[in-house]
């Protein structure tokens, strides 16, 4: 990846080293993910500014595919925990002073969008996922990561999945969808019984 040359050469190269991820068995995943993410974490300070792009594209691609993973492991609760404790352990560390920040901004700035296109059937679990990310903004002793993160958890996607979660739940309880209503004018009229 250091030496590679020409954007689409770099995005190529980044797409195929994140799709080693898919190779793995469950267990090697996770030593895999982990081993990946504590070397970007200890070179990171060493990526001068003509390589960033490339290497950010990387963390976005490995990011990606980690979700991919484990939502084609139908979100198994066991795999999806030690991947979140992966990143608990590294990018979105809370305390430990050699991941660098970032790393961290990086990782926070795009880990909604890339949960967003892995989570197509809405099946996913949104609160195990988060945690990581509500713990960092929670206990970083920087205010400038936790408040990356308030942001970032403030994203209108987030919002709209509870929304969609708590009506398809309702919907299960009942067996009946509230619909809501448009008067002529196309402008809402309330719901349904």
């Amino acid at each position: 990846m250091w030496m590679s040359d020409k954007p689409r050469t770099q995005q190529q190269l980044a797409r195929d080293l994140a799709d080693l991820l898919h190779v793995c068995t469950p267990e090697n995943f996770v030593n895999f993910a982990d081993a990946f993410w504590k070397t970007m974490a200890r070179e990171w300070n060493n990526i001068d500014a003509l390589r960033m792009d490339k290497f950010l594209y990387l963390v976005r691609c490995y990011v990606q595919e980690g979700f991919q993973f484990v939502r084609r492991k139908k979100w198994e609760e066991g795999l999806v925990g030690e991947y979140v404790e992966v990143l608990e352990g590294t990018a979105l560390n809370v305390r430990d002073g050699k991941i660098p920040n970032g790393l961290r901004y990086h990782v926070i700035d795009i880990y909604v969008d890339e949960l967003d296109k892995a989570d197509e059937q809405d099946d996913a679990p949104l609160e195990e996922l988060l945690k990581p990310m509500r713990k960092l903004g929670k206990e970083s002793p920087v205010k400038a990561v936790k408040k990356r993160v308030a942001e970032a958890l403030e994203d209108e996607r987030l919002a709209r999945w509870k929304d969609r979660r708590e009506v398809a739940e309702d919907e299960g309880e009942d067996g009946e969808a509230v619909e809501a209503s448009e008067n002529e004018d196309g402008e809402f009229s309330g719901f349904e019984d």
